[in-house]
This record gives structure tokens, sequence and C-alpha cells, in this order.
């Protein structure tokens, strides 16, 4: 009698690349082979391509910016959802964020949070960036980007695509959980301030008085 199993290959992904060949059909491209594969659908075919990109990405790695950003406990859990060892970082709102957030801060544009990976994009971290990252922390970033947050507007790890986009918009693009600003005397002024004149405080770009105020706020 013969009995039914499931086959195992392990694949090993460093230098591969990824191939869509049709409809629910994808390859992986090694040095050595290219393996074929068919999922069940559409939808399955993307989840796959998408888990072995990131897989792909993975071994290409360097930990050294992100081992030192993290040096600040603050910056272990994600600045908007609070998920453990975010390797994302909005450059300008100076926040370390999780992967599934920082989709959501491309989904607001570059004029108001521009992404880069912790792990992936090393050139754009020089030691100046990378200190400022360590000195603020999420936790001091948090003041004041959530600093009118209710326990009950917290986001969670577990959220919906629907409420991480709708929270992150309110607390960065509309400003609604700002704290108070030195310069501005109600939260509805704020709101109205041009968010990359405030907000471009690494010491690279620090160019408009709002900038200056707003860093000298967030250090206190």
């Amino acid at each position: 009698s013969f009995k039914t199993g499931i086959g195992i290959t392990m694949i090993e992904v460093q230098g591969a690349t990824i191939r869509d060949s049709n409809r629910k059909s994808f390859e992986i491209i090694t040095p050595f082979k290219t393996f074929s594969f068919a999922a069940e659908s559409e939808r399955e075919k993307k989840e796959w391509i998408e888990a072995l990109q990131d897989s792909i990405a993975e071994t290409l790695s360097d930990y050294e910016v992100a081992e030192k950003i993290w040096s600040n406990k603050s910056n272990r859990a994600c600045a908007d959802c609070k998920a453990q060892n975010p390797d994302w970082a909005s450059i300008n709102l100076c926040v370390v964020i999780c992967k599934k957030c920082a989709g959501e801060h491309r989904g607001l544009g570059t004029t108001v949070s521009k992404v880069q990976s912790l792990k992936l994009d090393t050139s754009i971290w020089s030691n100046e960036i990378v200190q400022l990252f360590i000195d603020l922390g999420n936790e001091k970033a948090n003041r004041f980007w959530a600093a009118r947050v209710t326990p009950g507007e917290e986001l969670d790890t577990d959220a919906t695509i629907e409420r991480r986009r709708e929270f992150i918009k309110l607390k960065y693009r509309d400003g609604t959980f700002r704290g108070p600003h030195p310069k501005f005397a109600t939260q509805d002024e704020l709101i109205k301030v041009n968010i990359p004149d405030l907000l471009c405080f690494p010491r690279q770009c620090i160019q408009s008085s709002d900038a200056k105020i707003y860093q000298s706020f967030i250090y206190k």
C-alpha cells in the first residue's frame, strides 16, 4: 500500500530572484536552479511572492544600524502600534515604526513621511542621523505626536489595515493628537502649519525657524 505525503524541499534563497510567470504561477530563480510553483489563487500567489521577497531581503540585511537605534529601549517598540523590534523609520518624523505601519506612512506621501528601512537603506543612515534617533527615541517623539491620544484611541499590533491607516493619517497628516507647540497657541493653528517646514529637523536639514523651535521643544 502507498501513503500520501507532502514533499518538503529546502531552497537557499540568498542571491535568488522571484519571477511572476502567469496568473497563479511564479518561479524562484537561484544561481543553481530555477524552481516553478503554482498557487491555488492569485491572492495566495501574491502572498507567497511577498513572503519570499522578504526572505531574500533578509539575507541582504545589515543589522548594524538597527542595533544602534534599538539601543534606545523606546525604539524597540513601534511608535504607532507598539509592535516589537520595528525595523523601519520615518526620517523626517523621527519615529521608528514596524513594517505594517511603514506601509501606511508611505500612503501619506513623502511630503509628510519619508520612510526608510533600518536594515536595507543603510546608505542614508549617517552617524549624525543615527545619533539623533538614539537621543530622541519613540518615547520623546510621541510626547509630541501622540500627546492627546486617549487609551481608547491607541493603535494595537492587531489593528485592521483600515484602522491603522486612519490612525496614522490623523496622527501625522492631520495632527489631531499633537501636543502644544511653543510657537502656536492652539491645535488648529498647529495643524495648518506646513508639515515639512515644521518637522524637517535632523541636523543636516534644519533651515526654517519652525524646525528649530520644534527641535528645541522635542528635546525637552
